[in-house]
């Protein structure tokens, strides 16, 4: 793949099935990235996509996401969170991380995981070289405030890297590249709302010591719709390609049923193959 394309995945928490069905069409068809920029669900479905581990990648989004050990009551009583990530980590993401991590250090390439630091109060993104060998990076990437736990690594808190950027086309452009497909994971009639009273109520509670955070979080909203309008205007000069669910499956954020959200990782799929001709034109691939 010509190093000048970039790969840009936004997460989308069960959504993100969808992101792990249009990936492994991209690997059936020989399609490698040299860069991918991912955040918050999606950092788990790059770094197996850019390792090839499809099959890890359908685990976690569809049996490792419906696991009643990984969200809901079962999770709070082990981790007094909402979502248990070491449960999902321990039994669906661990035994081949490890392997697949010494493997993508070793090749040209770099997969990029954003993370919000909290000690600092910033984004900061990852590559394979500087990911932890235990997952915490992995796992921070995916914890969202209020339903998760912040994830300490070398002594320092993290979130969801979500809480700042959505989709990292700035990133993808920072980092030198001037193609991007993008893949989302919301359809096109998805509108971002604010939090509700009660939510921002509790995220000033909770994170009252986190000023930045907040602040940040309060242009959440025309942060993401800024972003999608830097998407389109790439694709309108011919500049990206932008892959995103054809309809809405019922799958939310935290919810959906097991069929529902093997529909959506279908999607993903279908989604891709229907728009080959446009993907593979757009990334020169005879």
């Amino acid at each position: 793949m010509d190093k000048s394309y970039g790969l840009v995945l936004e997460g989308g928490g069960f959504r993100g099935s969808y992101t792990a069905g249009a990936l492994k069409w991209l690997n059936d068809n020989g399609i490698h990235f040299d860069y991918a920029v991912t955040i918050s669900a999606a950092a788990c479905y790059g770094y197996n996509y850019m390792a090839q581990l499809d099959d890890v990648n359908k685990r976690i989004s569809i049996d490792g996401v419906t696991d009643k050990n990984v969200f809901g009551p079962k999770a709070f009583i082990r981790e007094k969170s909402i979502i248990s990530f070491s449960y999902l980590i321990d039994n669906y993401f661990k035994a081949t991380y490890g392997d697949a991590l010494r493997q993508l250090r070793q090749r040209d390439c770099k997969i990029e995981v954003g993370v919000f630091n909290m000690t600092r109060q910033q984004l900061e993104y990852y590559d394979q070289h500087g990911l932890d060998e235990d997952i915490r990076i992995i796992q921070a990437a995916c914890s969202l405030p209020i339903v998760s736990r912040m994830v300490e690594v070398n002594g320092q808190k993290f979130l969801d890297g979500g809480i700042r950027h959505m989709v990292s086309i700035d990133r993808s452009r920072e980092t030198g590249h001037t193609k991007h497909l993008v893949i989302v994971t919301k359809d096109k009639n998805y509108v971002r709302k604010p939090n509700g009273f009660a939510t921002d109520m509790l995220l000033r509670m909770l994170y009252r010591n986190y000023p930045v955070m907040l602040e940040t979080l309060d242009h959440r909203v025309e942060t993401y719709y800024q972003e999608m309008n830097d998407v389109y205007e790439l694709e309108n000069s011919g500049d990206a390609i932008l892959i995103r669910p054809s309809r809405d499956t019922g799958v939310g954020r935290f919810s959906g049923t097991r069929a529902q959200i093997e529909e959506m990782y279908a999607l993903g799929y279908q989604d891709m193959e229907e728009r080959r001709e446009d993907i593979l034109k757009f990334l020169e691939v005879k």
